[in-house]
């Protein structure tokens, strides 16, 4: 393999551009995004562009401070991470209770929960929206996290079976002649062994919380607005407010760009290793 290699070293040279290029394609317009939110206007427009804003964070504190922007984050903070929190327990009990326990119809109940997740959030706006006005959850974190729970709970649990089913059922026998009921045994065998799973699967269930729109935007007004709906904002009709606006979109996309760089193992065994096996 390696004495091919050496004989065809423009074919190496012509694959190692193309990757640079594409990684150029797809980093640019996140460098783009960040850089700008350092800029003022006038440096936002100026030809040729400013590569290297001078800017420093004081001009992104006053935006942030102007604009009100710390509610938009901690919305969408508190809503992703307390939906992700109970999707997971939700879920590991699920799943768990899905590839352990013999069913009559388990099987048929596991391909009804993933099918919910193929349902477009867009059909079901309308009776969210009339049900959430009536049960006052409408412009609410709660409402935002049920919300989330429900359509994020189908998923985490499909790929957590697929990790629970490659875990012999022999542990969870030889836990069960030691006394351990089914909670005692999830929790101190399976998801010890299954960690890296979870961890995809939450760092998965986060990501989707966390960059929604659909939701966010039509079951909420003003008291739990997020910040995807905060940073649209900025663009309306007649005004483009675009300091604002891509000060909020580096808020937004920094800390998943961070989930995705610490926890890029656990996202591809999450989203791969468990769909494969399920």
């Amino acid at each position: 393999m390696s004495h091919s290699r050496s004989k065809n070293p423009i074919g190496t040279i012509i694959a190692h551009v193309f990757l640079v290029c594409v990684c150029i394609i797809f980093i640019f317009p996140i460098y783009w995004l960040v850089t700008s939110a350092f800029k003022d206007s006038h440096s936002l427009w100026q030809l040729p562009p400013l590569w290297i804003p001078t800017s420093g964070l004081s001009q992104i504190w006053e935006i942030i401070t102007k604009n009100n922007l710390l509610p938009f984050f901690l919305h969408s903070f508190v809503a992703s991470v307390g939906s992700t929190a109970i999707v997971m327990v939700l879920a590991s009990m699920l799943a768990y209770s899905l590839t352990r326990h013999n069913w009559k119809h388990r099987r048929t109940i596991a391909s009804s929960v993933v099918s919910l997740k193929i349902m477009p959030p867009i059909s079901v706006i309308i009776p969210m929206y009339l049900l959430y006005s009536n049960l006052r959850l409408y412009d609410t974190i709660i409402g935002l996290v049920l919300v989330y729970i429900l359509f994020n709970l189908p998923l985490a649990t499909w790929l957590l079976i697929g990790f629970f089913n490659q875990i012999p059922k022999t542990l969870d026998e030889s836990a069960w002649i030691e006394g351990a009921g089914s909670v005692r045994t999830l929790w101190n065998i399976i998801l010890p062994i299954a960690r890296s799973g979870i961890i995809g699967v939450g760092a998965v269930s986060i990501m989707f919380a966390w960059n929604d729109y659909i939701f966010a935007v039509s079951l909420t007004s003003n008291r739990a607005v997020t910040l995807t709906v905060g940073a649209a904002g900025f663009l309306g009709d007649f005004i483009y407010q675009w300091s604002s606006f891509y000060t909020a979109g580096s808020m937004e996309i920094i800390p998943m760009l961070l989930i995705a760089v610490f926890l890029q193992r656990y996202l591809i065994r999450g989203l791969s290793y468990g769909v494969i096996k399920s």
